[in-house]
């Protein structure tokens, strides 16, 4: 008999503290046309639940998002950049 898998599910929550980021910053990711998809809502409609292989996939992606340290390198990198241009 073969077993029936529940595929992994993420809410905003699990990934505030996945990536240690405020939920406020990722429910402004959620406009971006790339992120993870909502598979369902719980909760009357108030909790989206993400697959975890999407939220993988957006990491794969986006590798800066995965720590503060890594989003501060980057938003460094970003700035030099302007820097560069504006001088």
């Amino acid at each position: 008999m073969s077993e029936f898998q529940i595929p992994k599910l993420m809410t905003i929550a699990d990934m505030s503290t996945r990536w240690d980021m405020p939920r406020q910053s990722i429910h402004e990711k959620k406009g971006g046309y790339d992120f993870p998809p909502v598979v369902q809502y719980v909760a009357n409609g108030r909790t989206a639940l993400y697959l975890e292989s999407d939220v993988e996939k957006y990491e794969e992606l986006y590798p800066w998002i995965t720590t503060p340290e890594k989003r501060q390198r980057r938003q460094r990198f970003i700035w030099s950049l302007i820097q560069d241009k504006v001088l």
